[in-house]
């Protein structure tokens, strides 16, 4: 697959993570999207060889929860 394809896939990820986030907090999305890209799951949905880019929203919120420790 392509570099494009699998970015695209990251971001769609990445945004739907965010709304997902959000409806469930109390945070603003701007306060979510900031989090989320300072985090080590956020470098890891971009290392596509780490294949989080094609699992999914509800996995990589699954993910990053569990590598902030908020799980």
């Amino acid at each position: 697959m392509s570099y494009e394809k699998m970015s695209a896939c990251a971001d769609l990820i990445l945004a739907d993570a965010i709304e997902d986030l959000a409806r469930d907090s109390d945070k603003t999305k701007a306060e979510i999207r900031k989090k989320l890209m300072t985090s080590k799951a956020y470098e890891c949905l971009y290392d596509f060889d780490s294949g989080l880019w094609q699992e999914g929203p509800a996995y990589f919120v699954d993910f990053y929860r569990r590598v902030e420790g908020l799980k």
